[in-house]
């Protein structure tokens, strides 16, 4: 530890044998910022970001140059897609300490790859545009499917993941609302907003031996009765108050006599003792935190050894079991099938469960069985979930809102390839925004599927224009 002064090494003086400062405040300060730094690396490694958040802020709030609790600060809000949070914290990191500081070598590797960044700012976009559309009216079908395309970029954002759930909530669809809140808590166990979630639809609802969501009963052993319009009291139905005027004076001056004795008596030994106490603990605790501050970097030098293999492993286990996985995308699949047989008409449902499958995950030890049943699925209701996706899209189209129009026309085409006008209307969408990277790929889309036809006509004029 430095001295905040001199910067010369302290030793176990209470004052600086350099320039003779009083350091036995200041001791306890930087080991109080210690302590909730400690506290905040052992809650993030066990995945609970949201209590990590609060103890590195209280860290810095004790030593706002506390590097290692800023940096990793940092590191829990890129976690949960917080990128912009993340490179606020390891920006004022590097201004405090330039060189020998990890905050400079994260922000060179963001930095460094531009598309990173510009994925990190259109996710952004991306989600605000979805917070708006489930502000509007109505808007809960269009903001759910704006949230899932952006998820699948950015399965760790966890703010966009709970606006997902609320939206499925709104929608009654209690299921998938609560399967989204336990990806939000296996992002974030303790997070306060998904756990209030959960508790909602745990309060609305049961679960049957077959795992499914059922309304409780209500039961008639019970009345309700509200006092003052905020306090519940849940009492046995026919219970009845008994009244009693000098039972109840009794009880009041029995109150006021035992507060009188714990105020004049009790509570200003219990405030001495209590000081005394705290003041021991603060003191012993900054001792042992001296002592800990000279194996921090011998532990997180072993803890950056093990990251690498930790990852890998995880990497290995999640491709599985993960909030994304291959036992995930079968479960999905899985219920499709099932509803797909009991309620065929029911397309957007069932479209539903297709899109949660990822594509992405397979491998060449996938089986064939299963790829067959997926695709079987997905072209037995695409047609019908396509139009239905390109009618709203072309709507949005007409009214100028591209934004929303590209949310729709991407699953429409997601679902049927083979629907031109989708295709079509959304290259002219990606036009009408400047994602010139993404109008290329449709038209180009549009001249291989379609050769000669007027919509190919239509995208090789515009793939002239943007050259």
């Amino acid at each position: 530890m430095k001295c905040y002064k001199c910067e010369a090494e302290l030793t176990e003086q209470k004052f600086c044998t350099n320039c003779l400062a009083d350091v036995e405040l200041y001791k306890k300060i930087v080991g109080m910022s210690n302590f909730f730094y400690n506290s905040g690396l052992e809650k993030a490694k066990i995945r609970d970001l949201s209590g990590a958040i609060v103890a590195l802020k209280q860290s810095l709030k004790f030593d706002k140059k506390n590097i290692n609790a800023r940096n990793l600060l940092g590191l829990v809000y890129f976690e949960i897609g917080e990128v912009t949070e993340a490179l606020t914290q390891w920006i004022i990191s590097s201004n405090i300490r330039g060189k020998k500081n990890m905050a400079t070598e994260y922000i060179d590797r963001l930095g460094a790859n531009q598309a990173k960044l510009n994925a990190a700012a259109d996710i952004i976009k991306k989600y605000n545009a979805a917070l708006a559309s489930c502000k509007q009216p109505d808007g809960d079908d269009l903001g759910s499917i704006q949230l899932k395309a952006l998820l699948g970029k950015a399965p760790n954002f966890l703010r966009a993941r709970q606006l997902l759930a609320l939206c499925y909530i709104k929608q009654e669809k209690w299921d998938f609302a609560y399967r989204e809140l336990e990806k939000c808590r296996a992002l974030d166990i303790n997070n306060t907003t998904t756990l209030r979630y959960m508790h909602a639809i745990d309060e609305k609802f049961s679960t049957d031996e077959n795992g499914k969501k059922k309304k409780k009963e209500d039961t008639s052993e019970f009345a309700v009765k509200t006092m003052d319009g905020h306090d519940v009291v849940i009492q046995p139905a026919g219970f009845k108050e008994k009244k009693g005027s000098n039972t109840i004076l009794n009880m009041l001056v029995g109150v006021a006599i035992g507060f009188a004795i714990a105020f004049f008596l009790v509570l200003p030994a219990s405030i001495s003792k209590g000081n005394a106490e705290a003041k021991e603990t603060i003191t012993s605790m900054g001792i042992e935190l001296d002592a800990k501050n000279l194996t921090i970097a011998e532990l997180e030098q072993k803890l950056s050894n093990s990251e690498n293999q930790i990852k890998t492993l995880t990497e290995s286990l999640e491709a599985y079991t993960g909030t994304e996985g291959t036992l995930l995308s079968m479960e999905n699949l899985l219920k499709a099938a099932n509803m797909y047989l009991n309620n065929p008409e029911d397309y957007m449902s069932i479209a539903d469960y297709i899109a949660e499958v990822d594509e992405e995950a397979w491998t060449d030890t996938t089986s064939e069985n299963y790829k067959n049943l997926y695709y079987s699925l997905k072209n037995a209701i695409g047609p019908q979930v396509s139009a239905g996706y390109y009618k709203e899209g072309n709507t949005a189209f007409k009214n100028g809102q591209y934004e929303d129009a590209v949310a729709y026309l991407e699953a429409a085409v997601f679902f049927d390839q083979q629907n031109v006008e989708a295709l079509y209307v959304l290259a002219s969408s990606y036009r009408s925004l400047q994602r010139t990277e993404d109008e290329r790929t449709a038209c180009n889309k549009l001249i291989e599927l379609f050769p000669g036809s007027w919509y190919a006509g239509r995208a090789e004029q515009y793939l002239k224009e943007l050259e």
